[in-house]
């Protein structure tokens, strides 16, 4: 599923935020959902907090599948999110998928609340 030379990703270092575009997704058929699929294999250091597309802010969720071998776990948790109004996007990295969610009806203060400790 590696993308072939993926243009080199930049993050902003304050916001963990990574801003790109449809060109730079790859398309993954799985079961009966398609998906859009960002390559970070090259990406040194930690993933981005926020992947930002089309002025759309999707989150790192703490969910991961594995790039081979995720069978109907994997089609059946993205119609899920769907189904209950969220976007969700991939994030190729050392053989599992990073999940990315965007929820319209979250608010920014709801993106950026952080953890709770």
């Amino acid at each position: 599923m590696v993308q072939a030379d993926p243009r080199p990703l930049s993050i902003d270092p304050e916001t963990r935020t990574a801003v790109v575009g449809y060109e730079d997704f790859e398309i993954l058929e799985t079961g009966d959902v398609d998906v859009f699929v960002l390559n970070v294999n090259e990406l040194r250091g930690l993933p981005p907090f926020y992947v930002e597309v089309d002025g759309r802010r999707f989150g790192l969720q703490r969910d991961t599948f594995q790039v081979r071998g995720h069978g109907a776990l994997l089609p059946a948790w993205i119609r899920e999110q769907e189904a209950a109004g969220r976007l969700v996007l991939l994030a190729e990295r050392r053989e599992r998928f990073l999940v990315y969610v965007h929820d319209p009806s979250a608010t920014d203060e709801d993106d950026e609340g952080g953890d709770e400790e």
